[in-house]
C-alpha cells in the first residue's frame, strides 16, 4: 500500500504542479508552480519517493539477482516501451530537422520518471545483500550519511565538480531502502516498537533537516524547482537522505493503521500495485501529449486566471484519461506477446548484463534524456538489451 500511495502522490503532484498555458505572444509555455511561487517550494520536501524506496527495501529483502530478474523484466519491459517510442520519435525529429525540438523536449519530459530504475534495479537484485548491511542499521546508515556529508562538503565547501557527488546517488536513495529492509527483518522477528522508533527517527531527522537548511545552505525541496537554489536531486546529497528518514519515520508511525486498512481491501491493492507502476511510467507521456494538443491550437487560458482554474478538472481528467488508456494498452499488448515455449535458463552473466544495461539506460534517461541522437540511441539499446537478457529469467514465459 505504501508503494501505491507514493506513486499516486507523485503522479498527482506532477500534474498539479505543471502549469501549461498560452503566453501573451500566443505560444504555449510551461512552468512548475513551485518555481512560480518559490515560497511554497518547501512543500516539495514531502515528495514521496523515499517512501517508495523504503517499501521496495521491505519487499526485496530476500531477493537475489536470479530471483529478482523475472520481476525486474516486467519493469524493464514497461520502461522499454516508453523509452523506445519516445526515443524513436526524438531520433526522427533530429534526422529531419537536424536538431531536437519540441518532440525531443517532450521525450525528455515523458521518459524522465524512469530514473528510479537506476536505483531500483541494482538494489532489488542485491536485496539479500542489503539485508546483511541492515543487520547493523546504525553503522550502515551512519556510513552512508558520513560519505554523503563528505561528498557535499567537497562540492559546496571546496568547489569540487558536480560529478563528485554522483556516487551519492545510490547512497542517498539507498538510506530509505536499507531502513525498509531492516524494518522487515525486525518485524518478522516480532518487533513491537515500530511506532516509537518511527517517531524518534522522524523527530531527529526533522531537526537535522532543519539545521541543514538554516545553517548549511540546503534548499528544502526534494525536486529541482527554484533556479539558483542548491539541488537536492542532481545529484542527491545529504539532505535527500535525511529528508527520506523523516518520511520513513512517519511511515513507521502509521504503518499499523495502513496495514489494517489494506487488509480489508487486499484484492484492490494487489491490482492497484501493478497498475500504479504503469500509471507512473506513462503519466508524463500523457501530459506531454496534452501539451502538444494545446500547442496545436486548442484553447488554453492564461495561467492562474479564472478560466485556468475552472478548466483544472478538465485538464486533470484529460491527462489521467490518456494515462489510463496508455496503461491499459501496455497491459493488453504485454499479455499478447508470443510465449516462449521453452524458455532458456539464463546464465549469471546474462542476468548481470541485463541488470547493468537497465541501470545504465535509466541513468541516461534520468540525467540526459533522449534529446540527442547519441543519448536516444543508447537509451533504446540499453532498455532493449536489458529486456532481452531478462525476458526468460527463471523460466518465466515471456507473455507473463
Amino acid at each position: 500500500m505504501a508503494r501505491v500511495g507514493a506513486l499516486v502522490m507523485v503522479v498527482l503532484g506532477h500534474l498539479g504542479l505543471a502549469v501549461i498555458d498560452r503566453g501573451p505572444d500566443g505560444a504555449i509555455r510551461g512552468a512548475n508552480a513551485l518555481a512560480l511561487e518559490p515560497g511554497l517550494a518547501w512543500l516539495a520536501m514531502f515528495a514521496p519517493m523515499p517512501v517508495f524506496f523504503a517499501a521496495a527495501g521491505w519487499a526485496n529483502a530476500s531477493s537475489t539477482p536470479r530471483s529478482a530478474a523475472s520481476r525486474l523484466r516486467t519493469l524493464v519491459g514497461l520502461g522499454a516501451v516508453v523509452v523506445v517510442l519516445w526515443s524513436t520519435a526524438s531520433i526522427v525529429e533530429i534526422l529531419v530537422r537536424g536538431e531536437g525540438g519540441v518532440v525531443a523536449d517532450g521525450a525528455r519530459i515523458a521518459t524522465q520518471p524512469l530514473w528510479f530504475l537506476a536505483v531500483y534495479v541494482p538494489l532489488a537484485a542485491l536485496g539479500s545483500d542489503v539485508v546483511r548491511l541492515a543487520q547493523h542499521p546504525v553503522a550502515s546508515v551512519g556510513a552512508c550519511l558520513a560519505v554523503l556529508a563528505a561528498l557535499d562538503l567537497a562540492r559546496f565547501g571546496f568547489g569540487a565538480s558536480e560529478a563528485v557527488g554522483w556516487p551519492g546517488f545510490f547512497l542517498a536513495w539507498g538510506v530509505p531502502w536499507v531502513i525498509g529492509a531492516w524494518w522487515r527483518v525486525r518485524w518478522q522477528a516480532g518487533w513491537q516498537h515500530e511506532r516509537r522508533t518511527g517517531a524518534a527517527m522522524a523527530v531527529i531527522a526533522s531537526v537535522t533537516a532543519l539545521g541543514l537548511v538554516v545553517f548549511a545552505g540546503y534548499h528544502p525541496a526534494l525536486i529541482d524547482v527554484v533556479d539558483g537554489q542548491r539541488s537536492n536531486t542532481t545529484p542527491p546529497g545529504l539532505f535527500t537522505a535525511v529528508a527520506g528518514m523523516v518520511q520513513v519515520g512517519v511511515l513507521m508511525m502509521i504503518a499499523g493503521e495502513l496495514d489494517r486498512f489494506a487488509a480489508r481491501r487486499r484484492g484492490l491493492f494487489d491490482r492497484a500495485g501493478e497498475a500504479s507502476v504503469a500509471v507512473y511510467a506513462w503519466h508524463l507521456s500523457a501530459l506531454a501529449l496534452c501539451a502538444a494538443a494545446l500547442a496545436a491550437g486548442l484553447w488554453a487560458p492564461v495561467r492562474f486566471s479564472a478560466g485556468w482554474w475552472l478548466t483544472r478538472p478538465a485538464w486533470f481528467a484529460a491527462v489521467l484519461g490518456i494515462t489510463g488508456l496508455l496503461a491499459v494498452a501496455t497491459a493488453w499488448g504485454r499479455h499478447r506477446l508470443p510465449r516462449d515455449i521453452r524458455p532458456a535458463e539464463p546464465t549469471n552473466v546474462r542476468i548481470g548484463v541485463g541488470l547493468a544495461c537497465a541501470t545504465v539506460g535509466a541513468g541516461v534517461i534520468g540525467l540526459l534524456g533522449p534529446r540527442t541522437l547519441p543519448t536516444a540511441t543508447v537509451a533504446i539499446a540499453s532498455f532493449v538489451v536489458a529486456w532481452w537478457c531478462l525476458r526468460s529469467a527463471g523460466g518465466t514465459p515471456v507473455g507473463n
